[in-house]
């Protein structure tokens, strides 16, 4: 699956509010951090991106078993 570009912080930001109701509040926070910890080096998160962060948060996955999740669902 191709995700578009991503070209600002509130961007990225908009792309995870959609997955807001599948986290709690604790790991919506902390991936918010991760996203804007990136944007400042004008690093941002596209949907996949989020997609695999949220993955991780809600599953408590590590990087690896969420990237093989990511490559079984066409993501990557």
């Amino acid at each position: 699956m191709t995700y578009p570009e991503v070209n600002s912080l509130e961007e990225s930001l908009a792309i995870l509010k959609k997955y807001k109701n599948e986290i709690n509040k604790d790991n919506y926070d902390s991936i918010v951090s991760v996203i804007s910890g990136h944007a400042i080096e004008s690093i941002y998160a596209n949907e996949r991106d989020i997609v695999l962060l949220v993955d991780m948060a809600k599953n408590n996955l590590s990087t690896d078993e969420a990237i093989k999740r990511a490559k079984a669902r066409g993501d990557f």
